[in-house]
């Protein structure tokens, strides 16, 4: 397993290779270039690229989730439907369809997520991550806490804003 400081640098890649195709694309088709906008296509774009990675390995990316998550400790099939609700969340946001409510799911997801994490690293547990699904060895660290809050923070923002 890699250590924080690299799953730092992979989510952070990820991340920014993301926001620059989609900064990218807006400003070539040559609309508006609005902060809401981009905003969504970055976090519609994240969920899709992450729920693909995750199904790469379905099998193994739910033994990693069933660790630490919460809901998938108790609803046993939850963790092999989570891929596909966050590519489901990712295509809605970019669609542009039922924003509110995708932004609000978003943070949901965020918060739960938030809570098993938290509650593994509080208790010392040395878990692999599932946010890029089986396919990267990364930790369960406070980069896990860190990607959760920028994707909550955001649906947070872009909620208040709608």
């Amino acid at each position: 397993m890699r250590g924080p400081v690299y799953s730092f640098v992979i989510l952070a890649s990820l991340f920014l290779v993301i926001y620059a195709l989609n900064y990218g694309y807006l400003s070539y088709r040559g609309t508006a270039l609005g902060k809401t906008e981009l905003m969504t296509n970055v976090m519609g774009t994240i969920f899709i690229v992450f729920g693909s990675l995750k199904l790469l390995n379905l099998q193994g990316f739910s033994k990693i989730f069933s660790k630490y998550d919460i809901v998938s400790k108790n609803v046993p099939h939850y963790a092999y439907l989570y891929p596909f609700i966050e590519i489901f969340l990712g295509i809605v946001l970019l669609s542009k369809s039922y924003l509110r409510e995708s932004y609000l799911a978003t943070i949901a997801l965020m918060v739960i997520s938030l809570i098993g994490v938290s509650w593994s690293l509080q208790k010392g547990l040395n878990l692999r991550c599932g946010c890029l699904g089986s396919f990267f060895h990364v930790p369960l660290s406070y980069v896990t806490i860190s990607e959760n809050l920028v994707m909550a923070g955001m649906a947070g923002y872009l909620l208040k804003s709608a």
